[in-house]
């Protein structure tokens, strides 16, 4: 399984473009020195109908030539909409001679929800939906603040999930992204806890653009040849809930 960093370049003066299509909405942010702008929209399925004109109006007059590195949503996430992403960045940074900066699709979503609904001070459980009714997921700790992944981005319901909340004892704990209402239903039947449902949540270019300004690591950039959306596999190691006996 790829694994793609959660923090990657920072410039003194940020220039940065960001994008992600992982999900049914199609997201957009930039920081060019003192300017930023965002355009968040759901479309399903017309991803790359609109991408271009948002970048332009994201961008909305400003240089695409002053544009110093290309932040993407790598996933998990649809096929297709990965796809359009990763297509346009590459395109973006090859055209330009700058740097991509792969971003975790799941963690974005987590950023956003915390953006958007405050901080908790517990857990986040991102989902994203696949095909044929499984989900994509990853568990963040909030508790101290920030938000740490606890593992690494899954596919379906396993031990594995079970494991981590079970560890989350008695701090709450939010299920966000639009598998978040079957999954939070197919939690309860194995686990008592505190479950928040929060299906509107999306991951959001800005938020990933920015927790990317806020964490430099130079190291981190890749170039445009080197970018790949995340597939994250079934791990067969691991029983589904329906093979788990219920927890107390």
């Amino acid at each position: 399984m790829s694994n793609y960093p959660t923090d990657v370049l920072r410039f003194s003066m940020p220039a940065l473009l960001s994008l992600d299509t992982s999900t049914d909405a199609c997201s957009l942010a930039c920081v060019l020195g003192e300017y930023s702008a965002e355009r968040h929209e759901l479309l399903p399925r017309a991803h790359n109908r609109h991408i271009l004109a948002m970048i332009d109006q994201v961008l909305a007059g400003q240089p695409l030539s002053a544009v110093e590195g290309i932040v993407c949503g790598v996933g998990p996430g649809s096929f297709t909409g990965l796809r359009v992403a990763t297509g346009v960045a590459q395109g973006l940074a090859w055209s330009l001679n700058v740097p991509v900066l792969p971003f975790c699709s799941l963690m974005s979503q987590a950023l956003a929800a915390r953006t958007e609904l405050g901080d908790s001070g517990g857990y986040v459980l991102s989902t994203i939906e696949a095909q044929t009714g499984q989900f994509y997921w990853r568990l963040f700790d909030g508790r101290d603040g920030g938000l740490q992944p606890v593992g690494e981005p899954c596919l379906g319901m396993s031990e594995r999930l079970l494991d981590q909340l079970g560890d989350c004892a008695s701090h709450p704990v939010r299920v966000v992204g639009s598998a978040a209402t079957s999954v939070a239903d197919r939690l309860r039947a194995g686990l008592s806890i505190e479950l928040a449902v929060h299906a509107e949540v999306r991951p959001r270019a800005m938020s990933a653009l920015q927790f990317v300004c806020e964490h430099p690591n130079p190291r981190l950039g890749i170039s445009a040849e080197q970018l790949q959306p995340l597939y994250v596999q079934t791990d067969i190691g691991w029983k589904k809930l329906a093979e788990q006996p219920k927890r107390a």
